[in-house]
């Protein structure tokens, strides 16, 4: 049951790309989250769930046992989406989300969280909630190779050694960090964590294509076949619910889809498309004029 003055918000279908947005405030099973979308700036609650828990700090991940080791291994960056599994003795069985490749192992349970604190040098949080985005890795001036699909990345130059990482995709690109008889000690970069491990040198072969992988995009729309056109101005204060606050600012003109008030109300009902959900959200007039409204202001459009 959502808190009363929380805009109406329905599941999301979790098939956008990954983003990472500022967190203004949360509670055990909300989060309220900053974005702008759809020409709107707004503050607006979350389910929780709708989140992925991600690992909250740069760690390095262990075996069952809590082991890890120097020489080989994933390590997480902060925020790192990850599927939960098992709980072993205060650790969690995590796959961090990759679509190229299997990265598996342990963090702590306290370190698995959906809000984190940034650090420098972490990925910037984006108010942008519908983008094209592109990530590259760093440059490395290593021989660069490209893996057999199902290549498995184990914890030593052994056959029977740990598995902690296999590739799924055979356009996925890495380096060569030691040549080492039949094996290779190799390392991948990639936008959640960087692996470090050993294969057979028969799974790998040579490339000169760059190290880089590109992301995807997203929009929204709907439609409204009973619904009043509405045209509303930049700086244009949107409201929670009538007389309720304000929880965000059009950004730019544009014709909302909602019902008018008409001269019998001062408020008028707007929609808002965001990834979550189509918002419902109130505009308020000042003017005297109904069929000329002044819609009350919160900005203006210079300051965006």
């Amino acid at each position: 049951m959502r808190d009363q003055g929380e805009p109406a918000k329905t599941r999301h279908d979790g098939s956008d790309v990954d983003l990472v947005l500022p967190v203004l405030d949360e509670s055990r099973s909300r989060i309220r989250i900053a974005f702008e979308d759809d020409d709107a700036r707004m503050a607006l609650w979350i389910p929780r769930e709708d989140t992925w828990p991600a690992i909250a700090v740069p760690i390095e991940l262990s075996d069952r046992d809590g082991a890890v080791r120097s020489d080989a291994g994933v390590w997480a960056l902060r925020g790192a989406p990850v599927e939960l599994g098992e709980h072993v003795n205060g650790r969690r069985a995590v796959r961090i989300r990759d679509e190229l490749l299997i990265l598996r192992g342990y963090v702590a349970d306290a370190l698995i969280s959906n809000v984190w604190i940034a650090g420098k040098g972490d990925r910037a949080a984006s108010f942008t909630a519908s983008h094209w985005e592109r990530w590259l890795p760093p440059l490395d001036p290593r021989t660069r190779v490209k893996f057999s699909i199902e290549t498995k990345i184990r914890a030593a130059p052994d056959p029977k050694a740990p598995v902690i990482a296999a590739i799924e995709s055979g356009e996925l690109i890495g380096v060569i960090s030691k040549n080492l008889g039949d094996h290779r000690q190799i390392e991948i970069v990639r936008p959640h964590a960087r692996v470090r491990g050993y294969v057979f040198a028969s799974e790998v072969s040579h490339t000169t294509e760059d190290l880089r992988t590109t992301g995807t995009g997203s929009g929204h729309g709907f439609g409204m076949s009973h619904a009043d056109r509405i045209e509303v101005p930049p700086g244009t204060c949107l409201f929670e619910r009538i007389d309720g606050e304000v929880v965000g600012v059009q950004l730019a003109q544009s014709t909302r889809l909602g019902r008018k008030g008409g001269a019998a109300s001062k408020w008028s009902e707007i929609n808002i498309g965001t990834s979550w959900t189509i918002a419902k959200v109130y505009i308020r007039d000042q003017g005297d004029d109904p069929t000329q409204p002044q819609w009350e202001q919160c900005m203006q459009p210079a300051h965006r």
